[in-house]
């Protein structure tokens, strides 16, 4: 589940006007697509009582409402009127990001952002820009992934409405995308993007779990089947974390650039190769056998996946309460560097 933060046009079209150095066409094309979010958005109310309302949507929408109650009341994240509200956009996305990576290292490209501070991505919702400024970084020598965006946060500046492209998604999937996104809104460590996304991803997950063993029972076939996805992301993420590895030993070492090369496509294929081999109990992570695989997508699933083991043992450390992990997660959002001031927390709590 993919999110950008696209809602910064409209806390950069101002400062761009002021001539501050910021691409005034980019943020004021932010700007009209969030408008036109903002402005097609109807409430979840008024839409439930339409006559002609498909019966499954009417159902999703419920659904949504049911999770927001769940993760305000039981949660403690931000009470909003988010999710209350309802934009069709077909069959989506919403907007499309673009991440960059030289070839010769993991660090992504990354923009800055009025508050937000920097992100490894850039949003759009113009297809066409997105696709210029690929090419653009392309043209440049960056290993490039543009990838459709089908939800995001605005961190609690705007009301977020639900989107019909979230609709689509499994019970298990839409908790976690709804309560990663209400995190966004609650817990927000400015200039930390991979620490906010893989925080939210924590959260997200551990929350979604939370609500199906309360909605269908612990020994139900919806909570099995998300702790058989649980199961293969660990396996995942250990996978993905060896690759990474064995790439930065590669870019680290005094190969010539060629010669790095060479070996990243030989990692990248063996890569492919080992996935075969392992113990997955789904098929959620089938789509890797499909992946155009460079720097840019790694870089990327690294954004999200990188820090979610210390989010885990600050939960196990408070006992597996998880609104109390949050109201600890909250009091990182001065830090200089929250990584740094978790691990100090840590050691105090063991």
């Amino acid at each position: 589940m993919i999110r950008c933060l696209v809602w910064i046009a409209w806390v950069g079209v101002f400062p761009a006007l002021f001539g501050l150095n910021l691409d005034l066409g980019y943020y004021l094309h932010l700007a009209k697509g969030q408008a036109r979010l903002l402005w097609n958005r109807e409430p979840v109310s008024r839409v439930l009582k339409r006559r002609d309302l498909s019966p499954q949507t009417r159902e999703r929408l419920l659904l949504v409402q049911e999770i927001r109650r769940f993760a305000q009341r039981e949660l403690g994240l931000e009470r909003s009127r988010s999710y209350t509200s309802f934009v069709d956009i077909g069959k989506g996305p919403v907007s499309w990001n673009v991440t960059a990576c030289p070839k010769d290292d993991l660090d992504p490209v990354r923009w800055s952002y009025p508050v937000v501070g920097s992100a490894p991505y850039r949003g759009f919702f113009d297809r066409q820009r997105a696709e210029k400024e690929r090419d653009r970084l392309a043209a440049r020598g960056y290993d490039t992934y543009l990838y459709p965006v089908s939800a995001y946060s605005t961190l609690g500046w705007f009301s977020d409405p639900i989107l019909s492209t979230m609709l689509r998604y499994r019970d298990g999937d839409l908790a976690s995308l709804i309560i990663h996104e209400l995190t966004h809104a609650t817990v927000w460590v400015s200039g930390h993007v991979t620490f906010n996304e893989s925080l939210a991803s924590f959260v997200g997950d551990a929350g979604a779990l939370l609500w199906l063993e309360q909605k269908y029972g612990r020994d139900s076939e919806q909570v099995q089947a998300v702790l058989d996805g649980r199961a293969d992301q660990k396996v995942f993420r250990q996978f993905m974390q060896g690759v990474a590895a064995e790439l930065d030993t590669v870019y680290r070492s005094e190969q010539t650039f060629e010669q790095k090369m060479a070996s990243r496509e030989r990692i990248f294929q063996a890569a492919q190769e080992r996935f075969r081999s392992l113990s997955l109990r789904t098929a959620r992570y089938d789509y890797f056998l499909k992946w155009e695989v460079n720097n840019a997508r790694i870089a990327l699933y690294k954004t999200y996946n990188e820090e979610v083991a210390i989010f885990d043992r600050a939960h196990r450390a408070l006992e597996g309460n998880l609104r109390a992990t949050i109201e600890m997660f909250k009091r990182l959002e001065g830090a200089e560097n929250p990584e740094a001031a978790l691990e100090k927390w840590l050691r105090d709590h063991p």
